[in-house]
């Protein structure tokens, strides 16, 4: 054993690595122990897994988010049907990856005393600090189509990254792996570019960053939005810290990204719960129920609603416009899920919606009408009110900044508006948010929108509009009075938050570092000093897919649609996200069960793309 040590020690002073004369690094000695992953992987099934963490340590999380993650290794089984594999023989001595010094087809002994971290959110990081050193290497590493530029997919990705000093200089090692249809192993290489001790020193940092359980689940949430838009990605309804398939875990993430439910869920030790601290957290969130509920079944906000509907025809100019979309989505790559033009970020499904026929032409399990009014009719037996807010598509309300020569004004999906009407004159209360953007772009003031440029979200100035909508309508319902608001028992301050565009992710890997992350002023509301959160006796449940949940639950937080809207009209809300979809969110609401006991309104907010051949389907309810 003692030579054991000295050979150890040895080796570490050789790496730059030793600690004071005589004794081993401890730190070290551990990242042994735990051999370069700091967590356990579980399989319960193929659709199952659990990854077992000892603490909330953010290197850890991040790691064991994005390492051989089932869910996004789902984009990348089958092989781009462009693909010719040119150069699927080429020798590792032979890669053709100019950024590396060094490569190597079996991992150097070395990097097994050293723990490895996530490329992508440690480079986030060192971006965050100003200092963006990696980013373009890795991107281009990830970025080499090997003499196939025509395929879009990723040949490879950068699964790990280390820091290391070593002979008294910074070094970078990479882990890359290629995609499974590559028929390529893991590699292994050096990057030219030196390690700062500036660098070195923010990923100690990072390694050692401990999380609160409520910054926890903010990286959760945070983490399951920015993939929501392709890979379909929510968090299960769960109690923290609960029993779950034999395990504990803190959170869930369900992914669909190809059709097939994927479970991954991450148990962390450190923040397991007693049965009786669960009970006891039960308790405090306990809700009383509602005195005289009675819904308010007056038509007349409808017939407003339906009379202010302007006309959109099928036109000349919006054929023209529609059919030089059509060019552009068909000379996308397949896999290409986001383009730009005039400035902005697209998203494909987006542009897929404003082409869309007519939206009650689609089957049952698509039609999203009959399962609206299915709700309906379940809060109507509740004495709950029901308002839905289709949010618009940034495709329909920026038409000139999409396909360059289209008139601003230009009404460019008909089948859009009139499922609007649809919805209205089948007795639901509907807040038509697209006259209202419309009109709320004309004080656009670039480069601020309505909408965040590389976003499909909208902006401060867009949500602002369409919640003093929301607001007024609740303020006009019979029984707002007798739900008790209290004007002014919250507050509204200013502050800013910088946010990557959600379809960043989506362009070429080339052409991602032209679209950096925004920074916009925005609000947030403060009840007695402290950030804004509804508890579950809510009079108003405002329940729906991401547009809920930006601002709100990721970024600054508390200052989305829920808070907003309890500023506004003096009444709690209570905010229940699904960022897998709109359509899901309905049976996440079922389960709530006496949550649903104080609710006087609940109101479905989400986007009007999934509308349209929706990737959740609208099943029974």
């Amino acid at each position: 054993m003692a030579v054991k040590k000295l050979l150890l020690f040895s080796f570490l002073c050789l790496l730059g690595s030793c600690a004071s004369k005589g004794s081993v690094n401890s730190d070290v000695t551990k990242a042994l122990k735990q051999i370069q992953v700091p967590f356990e992987v579980v399989n319960l099934s193929d659709s199952v897994q659990i990854r077992v963490l000892e603490k909330p340590n953010l290197a850890s999380l991040d790691l064991a988010a994005y390492y051989q993650n089932p869910i996004k290794k789902q984009e990348d089984l089958e092989a781009p049907v462009n693909y010719k594999g040119l150069l699927a023989s080429t020798p590792v001595k032979d890669y053709p990856f100019a950024s590396l010094d060094s490569i190597s087809s079996e991992a150097p002994e070395f990097l097994n005393f050293f723990m490895p971290v996530a490329f992508e959110p440690f480079v986030k990081t060192l971006a965050s600090e100003s200092r963006d050193s990696l980013s373009g290497l890795l991107r281009k590493i990830e970025g080499e189509k090997w003499n196939e530029p025509e395929v879009f997919k990723a040949f490879q990705r950068v699964s790990k990254l280390w820091g290391i000093s070593r002979n008294g200089n910074g070094e970078w090692w990479i882990e890359i792996e290629p995609a499974s249809w590559t028929n390529r192993p893991v590699f292994w290489g050096r990057l030219k570019t030196r390690a700062s001790s500036i660098d070195l020193e923010s990923l100690t940092q990072y390694q050692n960053k401990e999380l609160s359980p409520e910054e926890v689940m903010h990286w959760a949430r945070t983490l399951t939005s920015y993939w929501y838009p392709t890979l379909n990605t929510d968090l299960e309804l769960h109690t923290p810290g609960s029993p779950w398939n034999q395990y504990s875990p803190y959170f869930i993430i369900r992914g669909n990204p190809m059709g097939k439910v994927i479970q991954m869920a991450f148990d962390i030790k450190s923040l397991r719960m007693t049965p009786e601290a669960l009970l006891q957290q039960e308790k405090v969130e306990s809700t009383s129920a509602a005195s005289d509920r009675q819904i308010d079944t007056s038509s007349l906000f409808r017939e407003q609603a339906l009379n202010m509907i302007e006309a959109c025809p099928l036109s000349d100019s919006v054929k023209t416009f529609q059919n030089a979309l059509k060019n552009v989505l068909e000379k996308l790559p397949q896999e290409q899920n986001a383009f730009e033009a005039g400035g902005m970020l697209w998203f494909r499904r987006n542009a897929s919606y404003v082409l869309a026929d007519d939206i009650t032409s689609q089957d049952s399990l698509h039609n999203p009408l009959p399962r609206l009014l299915e709700l309906k009719a379940h809060l109507d037996s509740l004495g709950i009110q029901l308002l839905v807010v289709p949010v618009p598509v940034k495709e329909e309300i920026y038409p000139e900044r999409l396909i360059e020569g289209t008139s601003a004004n230009l009404c460019v999906h008909p089948n859009g508006r009139s499922f609007t009407k649809k919805m209205l004159e089948s007795g639901l209360d509907v807040i038509d948010l697209y006259p209202i953007l419309k009109a709320a772009k004309a004080g656009d003031q670039p480069p601020s929108f309505l909408y965040q440029r590389y976003d499909t979200h909208w902006a401060t100035s867009g949500l602002l509009a369409s919640l003093e909508a929301i607001a007024a309508r609740i303020t006009q319902y019979a029984w707002y009075e007798k739900a008790g608001p209290t004007p002014g028992f919250l507050e509204m301050r200013d502050t800013v938050v910088t946010r990557e565009g959600d379809l960043v992710a989506h362009v070429p890997e080339n052409q991602k570092s032209l679209f950096p992350a925004d920074t916009f002023a925005v609000y947030k509301v403060y009840k007695n000093n402290v950030p804004y959160s509804a508890k579950k006796g809510a009079p108003i449940l405002l329940m729906g897919d991401s547009f809920t949940g930006v601002f709100e639950s990721v970024d600054q937080r508390s200052g989305g649609p829920g808070s907003l809207i309890a500023f506004a009209t003096g009444l709690d809300v209570q905010v229940l996200t699904s960022w897998g979809g709109g359509p899901g969110v309905r049976h996440r609401m079922k389960r709530l069960k006496s949550d649903l006991d104080s609710k006087r309104l609940v109101i479905y907010m989400m986007t009007a793309r999934d509308f349209w051949h929706s990737p959740m389907e609208w099943d029974a309810f």
